[in-house]
C-alpha cells in the first residue's frame, strides 16, 4: 500500500511530461506520437506500448470534454494510474530521492507550481487542436465511435507536425529561466534523466545560480 500511495504521489508529476501526448493520439496512427515521445522526444520512464494504453485511456474525454483541462488531466491521472501498475516500485526511489533533494518543498508542490505556466505556454497548439476537433465534429457525418475516431485523427496531424523537439525545448527554456528556482533546477538536472533523456535538450544546459 506504502508504494502505491508513492506511485499515486509521483503520478502528479507525470501527468506533466505526458499530458500533451495522451489526449490527442487517435486510434489508428496512436502509435506514431507514441514513438515520437520515446525516440525523439526522449521520454523513457514508459515505453512506446505502456504510452499508447495510456492514450487509448485517455482519448475519450479528450473528445468529450476538449475545453475541460481539470477533467481531462483528471482522466489522465486515472489513466496512468491504472496502466503503469508495474511502475510503482521502480518510482519509489526516485521519487524519495527528489523530495530530499527539494526539501523543504517536494516533487508535488513544485509541478503543481508549473502546471499552469507549461499549458500558459502551450496554449496556441492547444487552441488549434481544439478548433480542429471543434470543426471535424460540426462538419464530420459520420456517428458514434467512428466519428470520434475521425476526428481525432485530424487532431492527431496537428499535434504531429508542431509538436516537436525544438517546440517541447522552447518551454523548457521558458520555464526553467522564468518558473524555476535555483535549487529546483539543481535536483531537475540531477533527476530529470532518470525519466528522460535529457540530454537531447538545449535546456539542459541553462545553469541557474
Amino acid at each position: 500500500m506504502f508504494g502505491f500511495i508513492k506511485h499515486s504521489q509521483m503520478v502528479r508529476s507525470s501527468i506533466l511530461v505526458v499530458f500533451v501526448f495522451v489526449q490527442f493520439s487517435d486510434a489508428t496512427k496512436r502509435d506514431d506520437v507514441m514513438t515520437m515521445a520515446t525516440t525523439e522526444l526522449g521520454i523513457t520512464f514508459w515505453n512506446q506500448a505502456e504510452l499508447t494504453v495510456i492514450a487509448k485511456c485517455c482519448e475519450p474525454q479528450f473528445y468529450s470534454t476538449p475545453n475541460n483541462n481539470t477533467a481531462i488531466l483528471s482522466a489522465a491521472k486515472n489513466c496512468i494510474l491504472k496502466n503503469s501498475g508495474n511502475k510503482a516500485v521502480p518510482a519509489l526511489a526516485p521519487y524519495s530521492n527528489v523530495n530530499n533533494c527539494l526539501n523543504p518543498e517536494t516533487l508535488d508542490s513544485v509541478v503543481s507550481d508549473l502546471i499552469a505556466p507549461v499549458l500558459a505556454l502551450a496554449d496556441a497548439l492547444v487552441r488549434k487542436v481544439k478548433t480542429t476537433l471543434s470543426d471535424c465534429k460540426d462538419t464530420n457525418t459520420q456517428t458514434g465511435a467512428a466519428k470520434q475516431e475521425a476526428c481525432i485523427q485530424k487532431t492527431y496531424g496537428v499535434i504531429l507536425t508542431d509538436l516537436t523537439l525544438a517546440y517541447v525545448d522552447g518551454i523548457c527554456k521558458k520555464i526553467v529561466n522564468e518558473n524555476v528556482e535555483p535549487k529546483e533546477w539543481g535536483c531537475g538536472l540531477k533527476y530529470i534523466p532518470s525519466v528522460l533523456t535529457f540530454s537531447k535538450y538545449a535546456c539542459s544546459k541553462i545553469v541557474k545560480n
